[in-house]
């Protein structure tokens, strides 16, 4: 059996991927590079349906957070923040950091908030500034209903609806113009199958105006001096980016948008299907109980008789690397994310691994 890496994120890289990643360097100055960086934007405008300028920052997932924080909340603001897990709590503490105050609705691990819960918060605190939910909580595998979400929220709010799409954009349907998203943070190492290193920052023409009034105590996080490079005919970066990551990131993209990006949202969703009731016939409990919760990148479950650990250690030992639960979950959970190019062949094989595993667990 070959390795195979299950951890969500970073995830394993296609090859034409790995192939466009390894190109000599070019400057980040030259006619060259700006056509690349244009037609990255152009890709990006087709996976997500819209025309809105997407920002690329050399930076991991938790820094596009952080630039969302910083150029939209301050101190003297508040926010409202919708958490179901570790990464919903993280991108309040990033929120928070900013000097805004936060208040927040929390739910048990395995759940996600309903369609009205946000609407209920903003009208109860018309004051805040910004609505904050993460979309895919890579912690246990729950996908939040966004798009019903925004739709509840009451029509004359001006609230800006900030969405950590880290883990979601690129393996599962993420329409932020359409669903009424302001801000949508991701990042290039999980359902962009790139090598860690570039986030994103897509804004809705609210957000452009909202930048306007506000000063970003950032220079390296600065949205307004990242689209002042951004000019209509010549896409630069303020300062040097990881060339070799956005050749990969264009050929990512090349293979998600073959055959049309909800081609490929339907094959992850698919396959993550698969592997789900493949894990639930061997006997391992699924964390999340209603399906339309699960997460097409992510599958959350736990080994019979409390074996999670030992089910994870034979499986490194037969070289699939899995990732653990985290906080109250901590080695009671396996976590096996699927946002690759992969297949039947694949699934077959890993859901054989997670078998023999549970069997030689079970001896």
């Amino acid at each position: 059996m070959r390795k195979y890496l299950l951890t969500p994120g970073p995830v394993e890289v296609p090859p034409p991927v790995l192939a466009a990643g390894a190109a000599q360097m070019e400057s980040h100055r030259c006619a060259a590079f700006s056509s690349l960086f244009m037609g990255i934007s152009e890709k990006l405008g087709r996976l997500f349906e819209s025309s809105s300028p997407v920002v690329i920052l050399p930076s991991s997932g938790t820094g596009a957070l952080e630039c969302a924080a910083v150029n939209f909340l301050g101190a003297g603001d508040k926010f409202v923040s919708l958490s179901c897990g570790a990464f919903g709590k993280r991108f309040r503490e990033i929120a928070q950091r900013t000097g805004a105050e936060g208040v927040f609705a929390d739910y048990p691990e395995g759940c996600a908030p309903a369609p009205g819960d946000a609407a209920e918060l903003l009208r109860a605190h018309p004051d805040a500034k910004a609505l904050l939910i993460t979309h895919n909580e890579t912690s246990t595998g729950v996908t939040v209903p966004v798009k019903d979400i925004i739709a509840a929220l009451p029509k004359e709010r001006r609230t800006l609806v900030l969405v950590d799409g880290v883990s979601s954009v690129g393996a599962m349907e993420c329409f932020p113009e359409q669903w009424g998203i302001d801000v949508l943070c991701t990042a290039s190492q999980k359902g962009l199958m790139t090598p860690p290193g570039l986030g994103f920052v897509w804004l809705s023409e609210r957000a452009l105006a909202e930048l306007d009034s506000r000063r970003c105590p950032s220079y390296y996080f600065d949205l307004k001096l990242h689209l002042k490079y951004m000019k209509k005919d010549s896409y630069e970066n303020p300062y040097t980016p990881p060339v070799s990551l956005y050749y990969a990131l264009d050929a990512a993209l090349g293979v998600i948008l073959r055959d049309g990006a909800r081609s490929w949202f339907a094959k992850r969703r698919r396959w993550a299907g698969g592997f789900a009731s493949g894990l639930e016939g061997m006997g391992y409990e699924l964390l999340v109980k209603d399906p339309a919760l699960r997460s097409a990148g992510v599958t959350a479950f736990s080994a019979p008789g409390g074996k999670s650990e030992a089910v994870r250690a034979v499986l490194s030992r037969m070289g699939l690397t899995t990732a653990g639960g985290q906080g109250g979950l901590k080695g009671k959970l396996i976590r096996s994310a699927h946002y690759s190019d992969w297949g039947e062949t694949e699934l077959k094989e890993i859901l054989g691994a997670f078998g023999e595993a549970l069997k030689e667990t079970a001896e």
